[in-house]
This record gives structure tokens, C-alpha cells and sequence, in this order.
């Protein structure tokens, strides 16, 4: 029986879709986003850090003089202050102490910003190459969940190359500013693996939104606006407002990718494990729609 995806067919459409990247200049566009947007932030973080510490030194008074507090103990007092700021679970706070603040804060912002990062360097792929008619030609030799799928690859790929870019470029500014160890370089792999897991849940949303719309600037327009849905959505379903009126909102917002990211932060693979499948789960349902609508329709 023949296989519903051929794998060799699969790898050449990924391939092709980076080579495109490269040919376009999208993966420059990626490093620029993702490694100067990282770096940049990294070192602001590091002066707004240094700024909190600063504070929290002159505010030390006692038997020792402002100059004589020791580092360590400045940045004992000063860093659960930064860290609430980012996190607000009491016990994921007390756990992230032991990391390095560089580290947290890419954390931090690859989580928030990947939906739309995503959405720049990835939302419209499918329906170019639809509306362009470049399919035509390619689906001469491969069937139509092969394509899609293995763009959908080339993409996540791209998203990985982003967000290991980013991470390198906040190790960099880190190691600078004040020193990097290995229990925070692990720590920052970690957290560049999980945004790209909670990146693929829109990944797969906004193929989805590709493949059902089929022209760019509609796919773009529809996951824009299904991007704010989502946001807007979750936040309802939290509300407590909602929850009393509609009490099925309580499960409801486990559909939403939001839900999983105070889980993804979690240093436990206990709470971000399941995080990661439901994440995974969701992109594959939002992909097997789209390929559902893109499979009755004309290429």
C-alpha cells in the first residue's frame, strides 16, 4: 500500500522551501528579527537589570556602606523583583532564581512574540505559491498532502534557525555583560525549544488560514485577525466574569495556545511535557483542516 506522505518527496519540497528562503533573503529577514531583536532587548534588559540593582544597593544602609554590599547579595535582593515582573506564579518564580536573568527574559520574550513572528515570516507561504500557480507544477510529481506538509517542515525549520539565532545572540550579550555558565546555557536551549513548540501551534494555525484562503493578502488579513481572536478569546475565558456566566468557558480555554505558556516556562517536564503535546496536537488538527479544504479545491 502505498504511504499517505512519501518522506523522500517530503525532505525534497523542506529543502526546497529553505533554499527559497535563502534565494528570497526570508532567512535574512528571520536572523535580523529574530538575533538583532534578541540582542537588542538582551542588552536593554541587562542596563534595566544593572538599574534595579543599582536601587536596590543604595537602598542597603547599615553597618556596611553602599559600595561595600556585595554583588551576590545585591542581586539576591534585586533579582525576584525582575523575575516577578516577568512571571507571576509564586512557585515557578522561586524555582527561576537559580537562572541567569538573560536567560529568563529571552525566555520570556520568545513566548510572547513568536505568534507574531510567525505570522511575518511564515503566514501567506502556502497561498503564494497557490496563487502564483507555482503548484501546479510541483503537484505533477508529488500529491498534495506531501507539498503541504513539507512546506509546513521548511517553515518550522526557519522558525528553529530564528529562535537558535535569538538565543545565541542573548548567550553573546549575556557572556559580556556578566558572565554565562553552563547551567544557564542549557537552561536558554530549553527555553528556545519550547517557543518553538508553542511557535508550531501557530505555525499550523496559520497554514491552516493559507491553505483554506489561497490568495497572500487574504491569508495575511484572516490570520491577523484570527491572531487577535485568539488573544482576545483566551483572555475571556479567564475572565471570571465569563466563567460564571458561561461555565463551559472554563474547558474551552484549553483550546487556545495561550493557555499552555505559564506551562512551558515551568523548569518541570512534569507540566511541560503535556504542555508541549497539547501545542503539537493543536497545530496538527489546525493543519489537517486546512490540508481538508486545500484537498477538495483546485490547485
Amino acid at each position: 500500500m502505498r504511504a499517505a506522505v512519501d518522506l523522500r518527496k517530503l525532505g525534497v519540497v523542506a529543502r526546497f522551501e529553505l533554499a527559497e528562503a535563502l534565494r528570497s533573503r526570508l532567512i535574512v529577514m528571520v536572523i535580523a528579527l529574530y538575533g538583532a531583536g534578541a540582542g537588542l532587548g538582551a542588552y536593554v534588559f541587562s542596563r534595566a537589570l544593572e538599574a534595579a540593582e543599582a536601587a536596590v544597593r543604595d537602598s542597603m544602609l547599615g553597618t556596611l556602606s553602599a559600595h561595600a554590599v556585595p554583588d551576590d547579595m545585591v542581586r539576591k535582593v534585586a533579582l525576584p523583583r525582575v523575575i516577578s515582573f516577568l512571571v507571576h506564579d509564586e512557585e515557578l518564580q522561586k524555582e527561576l532564581l537559580s537562572v541567569e536573568p538573560l536567560a529568563i527574559f529571552y525566555g520570556f520574550l520568545a513566548l510572547n512574540l513568536v505568534s507574531a513572528l510567525v505570522l511575518m515570516t511564515s503566514g501567506g507561504a502556502h497561498a503564494t505559491d497557490i496563487a502564483s500557480g507555482a503548484t501546479r507544477f510541483v503537484l505533477v510529481r508529488c500529491d498534495r498532502l506531501t507539498w503541504s506538509l513539507g512546506k509546513l517542515v521548511g517553515h518550522a525549520a526557519l522558525l528553529a534557525l530564528g529562535l537558535g539565532v535569538g538565543a545565541l545572540a542573548t548567550a553573546v550579550v549575556a557572556n559580556f555583560a556578566a558572565g554565562f555558565d553552563f547551567g544557564s546555557a542549557i537552561w536558554l536551549v530549553r527555553a528556545a525549544f519550547r517557543a518553538w513548540i508553542y511557535g508550531l501551534a501557530y505555525l499550523g494555525i496559520f497554514t491552516a488560514v493559507s491553505l483554506i484562503t489561497r490568495v497572500p493578502s487574504r491569508a495575511r488579513a484572516a490570520s491577523i485577525a484570527l491572531l487577535f481572536v485568539l488573544w482576545v478569546g483566551h483572555a475571556a475565558c479567564q475572565s471570571s466574569f465569563i466563567v460564571s456566566r458561561v461555565p463551559a468557558a472554563a474547558y474551552l480555554v484549553w483550546l487556545f495556545p495561550g493557555q499552555y505558556e505559564l506551562l512551558l516556562w515551568s523548569p518541570s517536564w512534569f507540566d511541560s511535557v503535556p504542555a508541549m503535546g497539547a501545542l503539537v496536537l493543536i497545530a496538527a488538527v489546525a493543519f489537517a483542516l486546512g490540508h481538508a479544504a486545500f484537498r477538495r479545491a483546485d490547485a
